[in-house]
């Protein structure tokens, strides 16, 4: 009965999620067809139907500027540290090394997700990812230990080695068994947390305004599974009643039309051999009925803290929960309850991007509403045009009436028409003058440019004949504020909240030896309660120009530096130095720890990695030491060949003329 009250109370919460998507659902409708370049509809039959690509272009090239930047570099994380203390700095790099390890992880496919998410966030307004862990272990065999046992008659007397009983522990000797026990240690299968992007009109909220998605009241994740998977997470998941699911006839046809089969061109199967159910998982708080929290503040064994009318109980506390129910149907009725949990995530682990911020709407708006309209007109007004020009060349006649001419005529060069006077046929001339409709195009067009602040040139398109160089300049740089807008929403608004909840995931669930696996010697630097902040994508990387400015200045401080007479000036200069490598790139990174290093085994490694010949125990090097400049081996003396003369360098006979 408890079970079916909050079956009542969790549908008419995704009934009333669901209403308030209906608007979105039919803006998306329209903004995912102006991204494919397919018209609405045309007003009237006789005009052509064609949709100019210069959304999607427009959408495309401010991808391109945001991933261009963002990938430029394997290290998409960089803290914004306002201390020097040597712990924080140490701190700081670990949880940086840990970031762009998992980002790095070609099993996490971040760049596909990242242009997924970008293809959200920029004509819709906002993109979701939502967060999980994956951890999968198992007991093997490590080794074996020997173990020795004391042997037993029947009658459970000890014996000795010579086969009777063990009575004198002077002269005998107790007769062992010696097995080979196995040890078992703990072997890592999978360990890291997950991220994927949530299709938008998969994702239900409650409606209140908030500025993040931790503030909500509940969020609802639709998605489709299959039994047999839900029936493996069943222990680690929490999932019950799953038997019932066996005969629920799941609509996964209407599910999946609002994603992978959006254009309903792909048939389903009509008996697929892995059974697959609609799911909704719940994230949010919920009344729960517990005695008990562990170590980490998480209820144990709670219980749901409605009764069978739906009423809280009084015991009962709101706490985040995660609560899984199955849908059967199109209809919005939840059928099953398969897992009721109390969340063990610190944080919720789910992220909203945005694109612009709305001051009513907390879910922001995208470049589609700023430009629906322009892009309805000017499909509407380029069919036009296209319509008249092919009247204008489309041959068409008038005949006289009663000449006697066809009313079906064929035009060909091998054969005339003929005709009793030259005015019973004539050619209709139609204008094709369309200058009016191209100069409303151009207005219309830059109105986009405007809205969406995508000057032509960083299209790759040339400047008007008209604009100089210094207006052109001018011009992009008024179009890089808008972007650059764009892409501190999308760092301080998402990214900075993403890169928290990858690391909430780690500290909740990770294991230390996976944590040293992926990061070194630095997992004894990382600190769990540590809360970074992060450097927008603008500032942490760097432009080309902006690097080699950086390298001169660094070389005149270094000319400066090296005439002091202070014991501490080689130290500076080696940090001057490494500063320089750092933003010579990639190439000359690797080369950074080997400078100046005093250890043999260290300095062996840069021996082979730059290719230089190994030198045998004993025997003196040409390289110089450490401080030392290299010396030269002194070379043999030549004797003068009989009869004298000059010689040059070498002791070979010289000439006067040389």
């Amino acid at each position: 009965e408890v079970q079916k009250a909050m079956l009542t109370v969790l549908t008419d919460e995704f009934t009333t999620a669901s209403k308030n998507m209906k608007s979105y659902e039919e803006d998306f409708e329209e903004f995912y067809n102006m991204l494919r370049s397919i018209r609405d509809g045309k007003q009237n039959e006789w005009e052509s139907d064609i949709s100019l690509p210069e959304f999607i272009s427009r959408i495309m090239t401010q991808v391109g500027l945001f991933v261009g930047r963002y990938f430029s570099s394997r290290d998409f994380v960089e803290p914004d540290l306002d201390s020097d203390e040597p712990e924080d700095v140490i701190e700081a790099r670990a949880s940086k090394n840990l970031l762009n390890t998992l980002l790095n992880d070609k099993d996490a496919h971040y760049y596909q997700k990242v242009v997924r998410l970008l293809m959200n966030v920029f004509p819709f307004g906002y993109g979701v990812i939502k967060g999980g862990y994956e951890q999968e272990t198992e007991q093997v065999i490590d080794g074996y230990e020997t173990q020795s046992e004391y042997i037993q008659d029947e009658f459970g007397n000890y014996l000795a080695d010579d086969g009777y009983e063990y009575t004198d522990t002077e002269t005998q000797s107790p007769m062992m068994d010696n097995k080979q026990v196995p040890i078992y240690k703990q072997k890592i299968i999978k360990d890291r947390p997950t991220f994927d992007i949530y299709p938008n009109q998969n994702v239900y909220m409650s409606s209140e305004y908030v500025y993040t998605l931790q503030d909500k009241d509940y969020i609802i994740f639709e998605s489709e599974e299959t039994l047999d998977k839900l029936n493996e997470q069943k222990e680690s998941h929490g999932y019950f009643n799953l038997h019932l699911l066996e005969d629920t006839d799941s609509d996964i046809k209407a599910h999946r039309e609002k994603t992978s089969n959006y254009d309903k061109d792909k048939d389903e199967e009509e008996k697929p051999i892995l059974k697959r159910v609609v799911i909704l998982e719940r994230l949010g708080v919920f009344p729960m009925v517990f005695k008990e929290r562990n170590e980490k503040g998480i209820p144990i064994d709670p219980k749901p803290g409605i009764d069978n009318d739906g009423k809280v109980k009084d015991k009962a506390e709101n706490v985040e929960g995660i609560i899984t129910t199955a849908k059967s149907t199109r209809s919005t009725n939840l059928e099953h309850l398969i897992r009721f949990q109390a969340s063990s995530f610190t944080r919720r682990p789910v992220v909203r991007f945005l694109c612009y911020v709305d001051p009513v709407k907390d879910s922001g708006f995208g470049d589609g509403q700023l430009v629906r309209e322009i892009a309805r007109a000017v499909n509407d007004n380029y069919n036009l045009m296209n319509f008249r020009t092919k009247l204008a060349t489309t041959p068409a006649f008038k005949r006289k009436r009663f000449s006697g001419v066809d009313e079906y005529i064929k035009i060909s060069p091998e054969k005339a028409i003929d005709v009793e006077n030259m005015d019973d046929l004539q050619e209709f001339e139609i204008s094709d003058d369309i200058s009016g409709g191209i100069d409303h195009h151009r207005l219309l067009i830059s109105g986009m440019d405007d809205a969406m602040s995508a000057a032509p040139q960083t299209r790759g398109q040339s400047p008007e004949r008209k604009e100089t160089a210094t207006q052109a300049s001018i011009i992009g740089e008024k179009a890089n504020i808008r972007i650059g807008m764009k892409s501190l929403n999308l760092e301080f608004i998402g990214f900075t909240e993403f890169y928290d909840m990858l690391l909430g995931l780690c500290n909740d669930f990770m294991l230390p030896e996976t944590l040293e696996e992926l990061i070194g010697k630095d997992a004894f630097a990382y600190n769990p309660k540590r809360r970074d902040r992060f450097k927008p994508v603008s500032q942490a990387l760097e432009t080309e120009d902006s690097k080699r400015e950086k390298i001169k200045s660094w070389d005149q401080l270094a000319g400066i530096i090296a005439s002091v007479p202070n014991p501490k000036t080689p130290m500076v200069l080696n940090y001057i130095i490494g500063q320089r490598i750092e933003l010579m790139g990639g190439s000359f990174k690797h080369f950074k720890k080997f400078m100046f290093e005093e250890d043999q085994k260290t300095n062996l490694l840069y021996q082979i990695a730059t290719g230089g010949q190994l030198q045998k125990p004993g025997m003196p090097g040409t390289a110089g030491t450490q401080g030392k400049p290299a010396q030269r081996r002194p070379q043999p003396k030549r004797k003068a060949p009989p009869g004298g003369g000059p010689q040059n360098q070498t002791g070979l006979p010289q000439s006067p003329r040389e």
